[in-house]
C-alpha cells in the first residue's frame, strides 16, 4: 500500500505537454526564427547599399578634385605596337579629356587592349610627374600562312588563326594548306625544327584529309614533295633528314619521297619509281 501511494505522489508531480501544444511551440519558434532571420538580411542589405552609393560618390569626387588639380592624364606612351593600329589603340583606350589619373581603372583597360587582334598580352602602368599612362604591348608573333578558301592567315607560334585582311609578310613564311592545319602546326614544327638544314628548304605544308602531312621543299611550283605517314610522322622525318647527311638525296633530281609505309619508302626520279628498303 505504501508504495502504491509513493507512485502515485511521483505522477502527480510530473508535468507532461499534450502533443497537440508541442507542435505549435516549435511552429511559433520557428517563425520568429525566420521572421528575425529576414529583417537581419533587409537591414544588412540596406545598410550595404547605401554605404555603397555613398561610398563610390565620395571616390568620384575625389577623381574629379585630384584631375582639376593637376592629377589628369598628360599623355599616353605605348611601346610594342608594330602591327596594332592607332585607331584601334585610342577605340580601346576610351579615356575622355582630363581624365583623372588615379581613376583610371587599369584592370579594366587592360583586358580591352588585348581583345584586340594584334596583341597578345601587355603591362600598363601609371607614372606620376609627368602623369602618363604607359603601355608595353606584346604582339602576336606570326609563324606561318595558312591558306584557306581563296584567303591567307597569318598563324601565330601557338597555331592560332589572326582574324586580319590583307595580311603581308615581311619575310619567307612557310605555307599551311588543308582544313585544321594551323590547329596541329605547332606538333609539325616541333618534328621540322630537329634538322635545321631541312627546316630552313620546307616551303609549304600540306594537311591531306586532316590526318597526315605532305612537304614541299625548294620550291612551291615544283619542289620536292615528301609525303609523311599518318603514325610516327616524325621517326620518318628522322628517316629522310639522315640519308639527306649521308647520301645527299636532295641534290639529286628527285621529285618525291613516299614515306607512308613502315618498311619502305617510294622515290620518284623523272616519273619513274624506284622502291628502297629501309632496315628498321
Amino acid at each position: 500500500m505504501v508504495e502504491t501511494a509513493s507512485n502515485d505522489l511521483k505522477n502527480k508531480d510530473k508535468f507532461v505537454y499534450p502533443e497537440c501544444e508541442w507542435g505549435y511551440r516549435l511552429m511559433g519558434v520557428l517563425t520568429i526564427f525566420f521572421g528575425v532571420f529576414l529583417l537581419c538580411a533587409i537591414a544588412v542589405t540596406f545598410r550595404d547599399n547605401v554605404l555603397s552609393l555613398k561610398f563610390q560618390k565620395f571616390v568620384d569626387e575625389m577623381y574629379r578634385f585630384s584631375s582639376k588639380h593637376g592629377m589628369n592624364v598628360n599623355d599616353v606612351i605605348v611601346e610594342g605596337n608594330y602591327r596594332t593600329s592607332y585607331d584601334d589603340l585610342v577605340q580601346a583606350l576610351n579615356l575622355s579629356e582630363n581624365e583623372s589619373i588615379l581613376g583610371v581603372d587599369i584592370f579594366s583597360l587592360q583586358e580591352r587592349i588585348e581583345q584586340l587582334t594584334w596583341v597578345r598580352n601587355c603591362v600598363i602602368k601609371r607614372s606620376f610627374f609627368p602623369n602618363n599612362i604607359l603601355i608595353d604591348i606584346k604582339e602576336r608573333e606570326v609563324r606561318a600562312i595558312w591558306q584557306y578558301e581563296g584567303r591567307y592567315y597569318p598563324i601565330d607560334t601557338e597555331g592560332n588563326v589572326i582574324e586580319v585582311e590583307d595580311f603581308e609578310p615581311d619575310r619567307n613564311m612557310l605555307v599551311l594548306t588543308g582544313e585544321e592545319a594551323p590547329h596541329h602546326m605547332v606538333e609539325l614544327l616541333k618534328v621540322l625544327e630537329t634538322d635545321g638544314e631541312l627546316y630552313s628548304r620546307v616551303k609549304a605544308a600540306i594537311y591531306v584529309s586532316k590526318r597526315r602531312w605532305d612537304l614541299i621543299f625548294d620550291n612551291l611550283d615544283n619542289g620536292v614533295i615528301v609525303k609523311l605517314p599518318e603514325k610516327n610522322f616524325d621517326k620518318a622525318y628522322q628517316k629522310i633528314a639522315l640519308l639527306n647527311k649521308r647520301q645527299g638525296i636532295f641534290k639529286r633530281k628527285l621529285t618525291s619521297f613516299d614515306l607512308r609505309y613502315e618498311n619502305r619508302f617510294v622515290v620518284e626520279v623523272d616519273k619513274s619509281f624506284r622502291d628502297f628498303v629501309v632496315n628498321k
